[in-house]
């Protein structure tokens, strides 16, 4: 997840207090940005190709394999997407 989803979540969902709140304190959060090598954007391309999700979810999905742990995701569209281990945040659609 990119840190700008969820303060974009949180600004549709919630408010700008609340977004521009996370914004603020995300860098302090234990987080890896992770920059793709060749293979991640061929797994992900892979991924993209084989299930309707899209480019930036085939990305999510080709890191949860490559580290070989579950996405955490309310979305939907992943439930398309075998052989990916799951941790759903709400309700499991």
């Amino acid at each position: 997840m990119s840190g700008r989803q969820p303060a974009s979540f949180l600004r549709m969902h919630h408010s700008e207090t609340l977004a521009e709140s996370w914004r603020k304190s995300s860098p302090t959060l234990p987080l890896t940005i992770e920059v793709p090598a060749n293979d991640d954007i061929w797994n992900a391309a892979t991924l993209k190709s084989r299930f309707p999700i899209s480019y930036a979810d085939a990305f999510a999905a080709a890191l949860a394999q490559k580290y070989n742990c579950p996405l955490v995701t309310g979305d939907p569209e992943f439930r398309r997407v075998h052989q990916l281990e799951i941790d759903w945040i709400g309700s499991a659609p």
